[in-house]
């Protein structure tokens, strides 16, 4: 793709050592960076890293291509992350003033970008050069690999033909832009998902739609899934959690990953720091966008918003969920927050007291717009 070797081609000029990736939701940022990433390692035979904001080496060797992504949530805007960001830019300016051979790469989704902006002006250097992902020359290529996989469907009764540029392009969902539609509609190419998106134009309702016939389908994949959305990921190096098995009612057991991999890899992918260096012990299971585990998450969020609230990794829940008080903050219909009642509020409070958390997220909404107990006034 031109953007990639756009990229690559700034990286390579003399005196650039960072660029900064940013596009529209689904445009595909995190993997077009990484793929600017990859290239530039194996032109320059370098060694590539990557890293997951706010977690950022100290120092690194000489001819090294880093790449950070994440920033300021991982999934969604976690509304509480900017003095992260001030200390990440820090650590990484270091690292570009003390080590000659190296270069840096963040990928920033562009709402996040330009709302957190002027907050690390401090720190520019880092975001000068920036490659903005142009939305109607990559909807091109999406669509056009689009057409060839119609084309060439097999499958009985598929409607996939039906869809058209202009669903994609409009619909309810017209907020995520059409690479990630396509890459989600051609990587999950199934009955529920294509007709669910025919009949409503909305992707992550029809992800809904295949998370909700998977239980029924495929139970044992479907709980895995759903144990790496509560765990935020998956690794053989961290103890399985069969407390959390129990109180889900799974039955999964730690054995049948592997047992289930060649069909759980349609939904996840491998996250590593160091591709070059990567172990089967190190390595960490994800799933393939983060816009998957969002529609993984509404899906468990709308079957039971207390065991989301129960049991989800706190990281999630403070991206995704946020107080009904909030539902009118939000500038689109379309949203990847979901807002939980009083009663679901006070039992993530709880979950932060119980781990002495309240504090460091004193002032994310779900804890400072709460509403509070007398007794809680009181203390305080």
């Amino acid at each position: 793709m031109e953007i990639i070797r756009k990229g690559v081609t700034k990286l390579r000029e003399e005196g650039v050592k960072c660029i900064v990736v940013i596009g529209g939701i689904g445009n595909m940022v995190n993997s077009t960076a990484r793929d600017i990433l990859e290239m530039y390692a194996i032109i320059e035979k370098w060694k590539s890293e990557q890293y997951q904001f706010p977690e950022v080496p100290t120092t690194i060797e000489n001819n090294t291509i880093v790449f950070v992504y994440g920033w300021f949530g991982l999934w969604n805007d976690d509304l509480f992350s900017v003095n992260d960001a001030k200390e990440v830019c820090k650590i990484l300016l270091h690292i570009l003033e003390t080590i000659q051979n190296v270069k840096i790469i963040t990928g920033i989704r562009m709402d996040l970008y330009t709302k957190y902006k002027s907050d690390l002006d401090e720190y520019r250097s880092l975001f000068e050069n920036e490659i903005i992902i142009d939305f109607e020359k990559t909807s091109d290529e999406y669509l056009q690999d689009f057409d060839e996989l119609k084309e060439c469907c097999e499958m009985l009764g598929c409607r996939c033909k039906e869809i058209t540029p202009d669903m994609l392009k409009g619909g309810g969902d017209e907020l995520i832009e059409m690479p990630l539609k396509v890459e989600v509609l051609s990587k999950h190419h199934y009955f529920d998902i294509i007709d669910s998106y025919i009949k409503d134009n909305d992707i992550l309702k029809a992800m809904k739609v295949h998370f909700t016939a998977l239980e029924k389908k495929e139970n044992p994949i479907y709980e895995w899934l759903m144990y790496i959305c509560l765990k935020g990921h998956f690794s053989r190096t961290e103890s399985f959690d069969k407390d959390l098995v129990s109180k889900m009612k799974f039955g999964i057991e730690l054995s049948s990953f592997d047992e289930h991999y060649l069909h759980l890899r349609r939904y996840i992918r491998v996250s590593v720091l160091d591709p070059q260096t990567v172990s089967m012990e190190d390595t960490r299971y994800v799933f393939w966008h983060p816009f998957i585990y969002i529609c993984a998450f509404h899906h468990l969020y709308e079957k039971d918003k207390s065991k989301i609230m129960n049991h989800c990794n706190v990281d999630a829940i403070l991206q995704l969920v946020r107080p009904t008080s909030w539902e009118n903050k939000t500038p689109s219909s379309y949203r990847f927050e979901v807002f939980a009642d009083n009663e679901d509020v006070e039992i993530f409070r709880k979950r932060l007291h119980e781990f002495d958390l309240q504090n460091k997220y004193k002032e994310h909404p779900l804890v400072k717009d709460a509403p509070r107990k007398p007794s809680e006034d009181i203390e305080q």
